[in-house]
């Protein structure tokens, strides 16, 4: 159009603007925007402007969004609502919040696409109650009537903050649903641990003739893996591949070999895996964690080997369950290698539950200084529960010095720590020959906590 020197309008920058937000391309949008800006069209186009701020806003540009609105002329409630929808597609629910009272105290008045993005806010705020007060007010307007986005934003938000009763209420209630509003009932069952009840409505939707999505898919594949539904698992597998959505979504892939790894059967697990088109660091821990988690500490490390060679880094839930294979197996050098690797390799740093397993495998060995030093170069995390594990470690080999720091250490956190109490008791008990045991358990006596108790066992 343009290379026949054919003048661009209003309308037609509209519609590249829209394009432009579609595909997120924000350089392209921006000089559009500097062309809008040149032509001076803004001053008396209202579609245009919002089109700018709904451009903005999908692309995340979020500081460029806010100001073309405030230098909008005039502001209407398409206007806000594309900026709302935005923050709130970004999970800034914070953000989209403030928008939707400055929109109010300007005086627009929200309508079903404002209401539909503040739902999508306060169900990613668990925020109940205020979701509720947009239910009344939406049921007062009569906005529910012919409007899937806005049900089904009420759905999702009942079943995210686990009001499912009052989502399948109002689901009930909805004269026209969609693959995504049953999506949006299946997915709150399913993250609420009712694996049957997704089910059930995965066999209704398909029943009313709604075609699953590759969502639904992934999502009841979840529900299947939650009950050990191995064999309504392998039926979902099958329509899957009638689809062909394996060869185009690895969400689906990923969430068969957790199915088929969670309800253990992991030889399938495999075969899927090595099936798939493509591979992610998710698909893998799928089948690192079923190995794991089925006893099978070797094979989980040759995934964990295997992955890496394929070019694929591990990330944090990797290495978390790989140290808990190597704790378990006893491979300290092994396991400190991939916890070193953590940082130095891969950038990623420890959280507290990769601390716990690599001073669990120290412990577990008895490289009980070794565990000292780690959990005081941790960072600030509650420690209290890797003093009390160095503790039982240290009653096992029966180090009294050790086992000393660890009870003091703990104590400075719940001073009546009974299991703290009732192990270093236990462990002044059991090492014969001590001097003065008496003495030596009397800061236990002016705890008020009894030590002649007899031996509590501890977990080795």
């Amino acid at each position: 159009m343009q290379n026949k020197g054919i003048p661009a309008n209003a309308v037609t920058y509209a519609c590249v603007l829209k394009a432009c937000a579609s595909i997120g391309a924000s350089e392209k949008g921006e000089e559009i925007h500097n062309l809008i800006l040149q032509q001076d069209l803004l001053i008396d186009d209202r579609v245009l402007g919002n089109a700018l701020v709904d451009m903005y806003a999908k692309c995340g540009d979020f500081s460029k969004a806010q100001d073309v609105l405030q230098n909008l002329p005039f502001r209407d409630v398409v206007s806000w609502s594309a900026l709302i929808a935005g923050y709130a597609k970004e999970g800034q629910a914070e953000q989209a919040l403030k928008c939707f009272h400055r929109m109010q105290h300007e005086g627009i008045r929200p309508n079903a696409v404002t209401y539909a993005c503040i739902l999508k806010a306060y169900a990613a705020l668990g925020a109940l109650h205020e979701g509720e007060k947009i239910h009344d007010v939406v049921k007062n307007q009569e906005l529910l009537q012919n409007n899937v986005e806005l049900g089904t934003a009420l759905v999702d938000m009942y079943a995210k903050c686990g009001a499912l009763s009052k989502a399948k209420c109002v689901f009930d209630s909805l004269l026209h649903r969609d693959v995504v509003c049953w999506n949006a009932l299946i997915v709150g069952y399913t993250h609420d641990g009712q694996g049957e009840q997704a089910l059930d409505c995965f066999k209704r939707m398909k029943h009313d003739g709604i075609t699953p999505n590759a969502t639904t898919y992934a999502c009841i594949l979840k529900a299947c893996a939650s009950i050990g539904a191995c064999d309504e698992g392998q039926k979902i597998h099958d329509e899957i591949e009638r689809q062909g959505l394996l060869e185009v979504d690895i969400m689906v892939g990923n969430a068969l070999v957790d199915m088929y790894a969670k309800c253990g059967k992991l030889s399938k697990a495999q075969e899927v895996l090595h099936q798939l088109p493509f591979r992610d660091v998710v698909s893998w821990n799928a089948l690192i964690t079923g190995f794991a988690q089925g006893g099978l500490g070797e094979q989980a490390l040759s995934c964990f080997e295997k992955m890496q060679s394929e070019g694929i880094s591990p990330d944090a839930v990797s290495f978390l369950c790989i140290l808990n294979v190597c704790s378990h197996l006893g491979l300290v050098d092994k396991g400190y290698e991939y916890f070193v690797n953590m940082t130095t390799k891969y950038g990623i740093i420890p959280n507290s539950e990769c601390f716990t397993c690599i001073i669990d495998l120290f412990g577990r060995a008895g490289h009980l200084e070794k565990a000292v030093q780690l959990i005081q170069e941790m960072p600030v995390f509650d420690r209290s529960a890797n003093w009390i594990a160095l503790l039982s470690a240290s009653h096992k080999w029966g180090d009294i010095k050790v086992g000393r720091l660890a009870y003091e250490q703990a104590a400075q956190v719940d001073k009546m720590h009974g299991p703290a109490v009732l192990l270093m008791a236990n462990m002044y008990s059991s090492a014969e020959g001590e001097i003065n045991k008496r003495n030596k358990i009397k800061p236990w006596k002016e705890l008020g906590i009894r030590t002649q108790v007899s031996k509590v066992s501890v977990p080795r």
